[in-house]
């Protein structure tokens, strides 16, 4: 799995792309560790170009979820579509994150103004 980050004044956004799996877990973790470590801002998962999730994933989703939930953070999962979508469904894990179709409104979701009024 890529992941690209883009840092801004008020958040961030985390682009994945290709395949979450186990192989990928434990690194994500440590990444979103280090980022929270250093960051107070909200955090956007642009998921577009991701295509497959399994377990390991879900659950490292739902670590990054609660990890920011601790520190008072907000988390929206962006363009969520094909496997990675049907699993968070069948899991009902669907409900637990804060979807959104584009950046752009879940940027204006997660606080407009603090954005710059822009997405990211």
């Amino acid at each position: 799995m890529k992941m690209d980050w883009e840092q801004h004044k008020r958040g961030a956004v985390l682009r994945l792309s290709g395949e979450f799996t186990i192989d990928d877990s434990e690194s994500m973790r440590r990444r979103c560790k280090q980022w929270m470590d250093e960051s107070n801002t909200g955090l956007i998962v642009e998921c577009s170009d991701l295509e497959r999730m399994d377990s390991s994933g879900l659950d490292a989703m739902l670590w990054l979820q609660e990890e920011l939930d601790r520190r008072g953070l907000t988390m929206r999962l962006v363009a969520l579509s094909g496997q990675p979508a049907i699993a968070m469904a069948v899991t009902r894990l669907d409900r637990r994150f804060q979807l959104n179709e584009t950046v752009e409104m879940a940027a204006r979701q997660m606080g407009g103004a603090r954005w710059g009024g822009q997405a990211a």
